[in-house]
């Protein structure tokens, strides 16, 4: 092989590897995580059973149709939500529990681990963590 084939081919190979590289980067940003909407962390809350942290064996909780319930368990066994109920809601970027006899209280969500923890901040510190039940939110706790 000539010097002038040689250049020929090894320009040919650089260009081939510029352009993988530069199609290869620009799939990786489309697979970059985005942040989750209000509505899709309110979703995720919707479609779970979430412990509360320290006392992931006594207490659970369920968000269905604009209400959070709460559940007492022992080792991990939940029956019956205890009585009473709270409303939630969407209010602009955050969540809005109402604990009743005017006590409300606005969340900032942060979602995690795959989508099973999530944090509800209120004043940017953290109020309280929930995981999703039966999920393998332990794996990221280290």
């Amino acid at each position: 092989m000539n010097m002038k084939n040689l250049k020929k081919q090894i320009l040919k190979s650089l260009a081939i590897l510029t352009l993988v590289f530069v199609v290869s980067c620009s799939e990786s940003e489309d697979n970059f995580p985005q942040e989750l909407s209000i509505q899709e962390k309110v979703t995720l809350l919707e479609n779970g059973e979430w412990l509360l942290k320290d006392f992931e064996d006594s207490v659970m909780h369920t968000f269905v149709n604009g209400e959070r319930l709460t559940f007492y368990g022992t080792e991990g066994k939940f029956t019956e939500p205890i009585p009473g109920k709270n409303a939630y809601t969407i209010m602009d970027s955050k969540l809005m529990i109402d604990y009743n006899f005017g006590n409300t209280k606005t969340y900032e969500l942060r979602v995690s681990c795959n989508n099973n923890i999530i944090e509800m901040y209120s004043d940017n510190e953290i109020q309280s963590t929930l995981y999703r039940k039966d999920s393998n939110y332990k794996d990221c706790l280290n």
